[in-house]
């Protein structure tokens, strides 16, 4: 019975072991896949992904690298950045986004070395355009005997940038028998005082129709004397022979005009040389005189003088 009892035990053994390597060998593969399982790479993202620009604006991109388990880490400066149109949109290494002179549609690319993970942003460029006008000086007051006097006009655009538009608006003014402004090449915004009154100067942007205005005012008024000029300077004179002088208002507005009949002529010798009412001398004696001349400027006597030398 010994026997028998040990054979019996021998098998049963055997077939334990012949189950076991079965199991094994099924077991096997899984876990030599599961030891040599890679790490997951982090992924890239970008922000914004998608936005429109106008031409000249700029916006700061943001490149975020996720890892497996939520970990973030922001790598906006480590990252390659590529562009599909560099007229549309540029990038620079740092992120920022420049929308171009070209309208359109151009997409950024930005690459992750480490991970080799990419991302993309779209971005659409459209025009910059007109939101209003400035014209400078926005009210000034002119007398009629006004220097003509250049106006100029300032753009304002949806980008937030501004620019001198003086020679590319149309000009006009609303009473032209007041003061009229130039519209040629050569006068764009030159505006002339013709007689009192007021009138609204307008700059307009051709394209949107949006305008720009400044008010003008005309008096009927000299603008203020402030110097004069007498010549000939020196002056001479033949004892019993005359001179005719003559005297120049210069005025506030840089405006000149020949003021000699309204002007008070007067010699500082008289027994030397006499003038006139009209600025005309006589030689008397020979000798050395002064011979000035005298005019009203606001509220101030303005003078003007020249040297007289009378010869035998």
């Amino acid at each position: 019975m010994k026997p028998r009892r040990s054979l019996l035990a021998l098998l049963l053994l055997r077939s334990l072991l012949a189950v076991l390597f079965v199991s094994l060998a099924t077991l096997s593969p899984a876990l030599v896949v599961a030891g040599c399982a890679q790490p997951i790479a982090p992924s890239l993202d970008l922000t914004p992904t998608s936005q429109m620009l106008i031409s000249g604006q700029t916006v700061q991109l943001t490149a975020t690298r996720r890892f497996p388990g939520g970990a973030l880490e922001d790598v906006t400066g480590k990252v390659t950045y590529t562009t599909s149109d560099r007229t549309v949109a540029s990038i620079s290494e740092r992120g920022v986004v420049t929308a171009g002179t070209q309208t359109g549609t151009a997409v950024v690319k930005a690459f992750d070395s480490l991970s080799d993970a990419t991302a993309l942003a779209s971005f659409t460029v459209i025009a910059a355009a007109i939101t209003s006008i400035d014209v400078s000086p926005p009210v000034v007051a002119l007398t009629r005997t006004s220097q003509p006097r250049a106006f100029t006009a300032t753009a304002h655009f949806n980008n937030g940038t501004s620019s001198d538009v003086t020679n590319q608006v149309v000009w006009s003014s609303s009473n032209t028998d007041v003061a009229i402004v130039g519209n040629t090449q050569l006068d764009r915004g030159v505006v002339i005082p013709v007689a009192p009154g007021d009138t609204t100067i307008i700059a307009t942007d051709a394209t949107t129709g949006i305008t720009g205005r400044s008010t003008v005012f005309v008096t009927g008024g000299q603008a203020a004397l402030e110097a004069i000029v007498v010549t000939p300077n020196p002056a001479t004179v033949p004892v019993a022979m005359t001179q005719a002088m003559i005297a120049v208002g210069v005025f506030a507005d840089g405006s000149t005009k020949n003021v000699t009949a309204s002007v008070v002529w007067t010699s500082s010798r008289v027994d030397v040389a006499t003038v006139s009412a009209i600025g005309v001398v006589t030689g008397v004696a020979a000798g050395d005189a002064t011979v000035t001349a005298t005019g009203l400027g606001g509220d101030a006597a303005i003078k003007g003088s020249a040297a007289v030398k009378v010869v035998p």
